[in-house]
């Protein structure tokens, strides 16, 4: 039997959800981080969400947190980024993905590394 069955945590209130978001942006505050420069949030497209999930045997998603320097609005942080690897049902990474045949070109590999980061970052990539 499995260590994970794909109903893995919870849906959260606005409320709680406003409150954690709301600490993460106070803390930086207090770091004199200024708001235009603090990373919120980092989004990923559904097409390679899709990809890892639809591994045979994937049941969610491990996020990694990370952080490396880079530059926002001229400014140089340490910023927060994530990374995401499939799970199968025994907690174990599925580091690989195998590409369908027809993403793959005659003499192509049809496979690549399976961790997704580099998501566009908000701000600026928000609203």
């Amino acid at each position: 039997m499995g260590r994970f069955t794909g109903d893995e945590g919870r849906f959260l209130s606005s409320d709680e959800a406003n409150g954690l978001t709301g600490a993460y942006l106070e803390r930086k505050k207090k770091q004199e981080i200024p708001e235009a420069d603090t990373i919120r949030s980092e989004f990923f497209g559904i097409n390679n969400l899709k990809m890892i999930l639809n591994q045979p045997g994937c049941v969610g998603l491990r996020v990694y947190h990370a952080k490396r320097q880079e530059d926002i609005n001229g400014n140089t942080h340490l910023i927060p980024r994530v990374l995401l690897v499939g799970i199968d049902g025994n907690g174990d990474e599925m580091l690989t993905l195998t590409l369908p045949l027809e993403e793959g070109m005659k003499d192509m590999p049809t496979s690549r590394d399976g961790t997704l980061g580099d998501g566009p970052v908000c701000p600026p990539a928000c609203k």
